[in-house]
């Protein structure tokens, strides 16, 4: 089996029509689908019972678990998973027809290839989308692992990307955490892996209000931790490990921001106080400091 594409889900059941329909209207049969229901409450069972009953054996598997976070359940999915390569999707995200043609495509032309990822569209509430298409990669990990970290290549995110199961080994999502857990799971593989840029949009990214990203009280409860599973002595090189203390004073001037624009004025001056403290020349980071300075008189 080629694809196993690993879709978890919590209270979307809304949106997991579309999103297995898009998987369904692939060319080829060689895949298999795999729903992972963390603790759902809506009418998600339902909708995914519905297409188990009418598609052959086998080529949706719906698992149910109690409420764990995304985490868990995409790890669910990694060990359930029969095909060589794990694609992982969001379930409100949505397949480019062609997405798989697009991506097995790559996998010819790159024999060696562990880690593939390819461009998005996001889709506003409106309808109106924006393509976003990786660029080239280099041969050398640590560069290609830099270049992550400074948000040089966004397209690697879920519903673009397919990885060798086999490259996965013992690497999962963290548990601990509920914001982030995809950058340290693809870091951790863009830096031990060959990695192959799919210059093709392959999924629609749908943006909406429900989107776990804007949910500040996730923010704050995942914090820096992020950065602790991220910056793993164990999953890194030496060298790779050098650039913590760079993403760290990143890590916290976004959080500076998110708390910032929020009215959290003590917890912005907190985190851009360890920004500094990682990494004293962001001082003359000057949207940073100015927002510092208004903070003062809130």
């Amino acid at each position: 089996m080629q694809w196993s594409v690993v879709v978890p889900t919590y209270n979307y059941g809304r949106f997991i029509e579309q999103c297995l329909q898009s998987i369904l209207c692939q060319h080829g049969e060689d895949y298999e689908i795999i729903l992972v229901d963390d603790g759902s409450t809506d009418d998600t069972r339902s909708v995914a019972e519905r297409f188990v009953q009418q598609l052959p054996a086998g080529r949706l598997r719906y698992l149910y678990q109690e409420n764990q976070g995304p985490a868990a359940a995409r790890n669910r999915g990694i060990d359930e998973a029969k095909g060589e390569f794990v694609w992982f999707l969001d379930s409100d995200d949505r397949l480019i027809p062609g997405a798989f043609a697009h991506m097995q495509s790559a996998i010819e032309r790159h024999r060696q290839g562990e880690l593939f990822f390819g461009g998005y569209r996001s889709v506003a509430q409106n309808g109106t989308g924006t393509d976003k298409i990786p660029g080239l990669l280099g041969a050398d990990r640590t560069e290609n692992f830099k270049r992550y970290l400074q948000k040089e290549l966004k397209t690697l995110t879920t519903g673009a990307v397919a990885v060798r199961k086999t490259a996965l080994g013992n690497l999962r999502f963290p548990e601990g955490i509920h914001i982030n857990e995809d950058v340290v799971l693809f870091g951790h593989l863009i830096a031990r892996c060959e990695t192959v840029a799919v210059s093709r949009v392959l999924v629609e990214k749908i943006r909406h209000p429900a989107s776990l990203r804007g949910n500040m009280a996730r923010i704050e409860e995942t914090g820096l931790r992020s950065v602790d599973y991220l910056f793993d002595g164990t999953r890194l090189t030496a060298e790779q490990m050098k650039l913590r203390s760079g993403y760290l004073a990143n890590r916290c001037l976004r959080l500076c921001r998110a708390h910032y624009l929020h009215g959290n004025y003590a917890r912005a001056r907190s985190y851009y106080a360890r920004a500094l403290k990682a990494c004293p020349g962001h001082l003359f980071k000057l949207s940073y400091l100015i927002k510092y300075l208004r903070s003062l008189g809130k």
